[in-house]
């Protein structure tokens, strides 16, 4: 089904990109997800050919889902939908117009990747702007930015300027992750910020010279990254609290699209 549904999606010329779980799988930084994220462009015309390309696949809408129109994807909600399994389990499927923090679709279809996958070739959003949107609530979220950050090196058009290196510094949760990069990128240790803590610099300098680190260290730069990960995280709900309340009043309102019906 899912082979299918892109397939719609390609014969209705939808504008879309994969983004989330999928696409963190198809990266290499997560190994299942059972939704698929899509972010299509928010424009009238696009809205018109992925509804055609849902009812195509005989889609369903479920939960708590307005109206599939430019105002609610341009506000950064989220639209749900079923997606007919046939002999299989039905499909998951969680669209947005405006994922947060992922500035605008052109902008990241820009810098999108196609993947080769079990479904086709699909266009799938990049490693940085997917690592903006996985700065979720979710702490499981956290270790999957943190792969996600150093696969950035991998990609084939990816940089190595002292800019990239403070960006995966910023972007990196897990000491082991930590490790990796400086084992790596000996040169992102010089790309430190004078501001860095004394621990993180002292644990980049120790790695580049292959000397174990001490405990201590480790304790700090471990405390250091969970900070940072407790305000990322407190930012998402921060983000997501006034979109709760519009949706809330879009149900009161009955102005949801009914849960089950075909689209």
């Amino acid at each position: 089904m899912i082979a299918n549904f892109f397939h719609s999606l390609e014969e209705h010329g939808v504008e879309a990109m994969l983004i989330s779980g999928q696409a963190t799988v198809l990266y290499g930084a997560a190994t299942f997800s059972e939704d698929i994220d899509l972010w299509i462009n928010p424009t009238a015309d696009n809205c018109g050919r992925f509804l055609a390309a849902l009812r195509a696949c005989e889609a369903r809408y479920y939960k708590l889902t307005p109206p599939v129109e430019v105002e609610p994807l341009l506000r950064g909600h989220g639209f749900h939908f079923l997606l007919p399994g046939g002999a299989e389990p039905e499909v998951f499927l969680d669209v947005m117009g405006k994922p947060p923090r992922a500035g605008s679709f052109d902008a990241a279809r820009a810098a999108s990747n196609w993947k080769e996958t079990d479904w086709g070739r699909v266009l799938t959003i990049g490693v940085k702007e997917l690592v903006e949107i996985k700065k979720t609530q979710r702490l499981q979220d956290y270790p999957i930015i943190s792969r996600l950050t150093l696969v950035w090196f991998e990609q084939p058009d990816a940089s190595t300027t002292p800019a990239d290196y403070r960006w995966a510094v910023e972007n990196i949760f897990t000491l082991m992750e930590m490790r990796r990069l400086f084992e790596e990128h000996p040169a992102a240790a010089s790309a430190l910020p004078a501001a860095s803590p004394t621990a993180l610099r002292g644990f980049a300098r120790q790695i580049g010279d292959w000397i174990e680190p001490s405990e201590q260290t480790e304790t700090e730069v471990a405390a250091w990254m969970q900070e940072r990960m407790q305000r990322l995280q407190q930012a998402d709900r921060t983000y997501w609290r006034p979109i709760i309340g519009e949706l809330r009043a879009l149900r009161t309102g009955g102005q949801l699209m009914t849960e089950g019906a075909l689209v």
